[in-house]
């Protein structure tokens, strides 16, 4: 809908990449305080998640096209977003990432 203007597609693509790029930082660092000693075998580990994940989104979101529609695709989207968040706040709320 704003697509057309090159300023809110601009604020828009910054915004996301303020995002996008603190994410992994955090993970990082998160991944170090937790095991200090293992900082590498940890590195692998989070290093196999991530290329999971992609392939298994990858994959599933591909499937929902396929089968049902963008609609669907956006809807399981929306769900795991709000999942993860609330897994990461209840963790939060229960002490284990600190």
């Amino acid at each position: 809908m704003l697509g057309k203007w090159i300023v809110v597609s601009a604020i828009i693509l910054t915004v996301w990449g303020l995002f996008a790029t603190s994410a992994p930082v955090g993970w990082w660092t998160w991944l170090a305080r937790m095991l200090p000693r293992d900082a590498e075998a940890g590195g692998g580990l989070m290093v196999a998640v991530v290329q999971l994940a992609i392939t298994l989104g990858a994959t599933s979101g591909g499937i929902l096209f396929d089968r049902i529609g963008y609609q669907a695709t956006f809807a399981a989207s929306a769900l795991v977003l709000v999942l993860a968040a609330l897994s990461a706040l209840l963790t939060m709320r229960q002490g284990r990432y600190q």
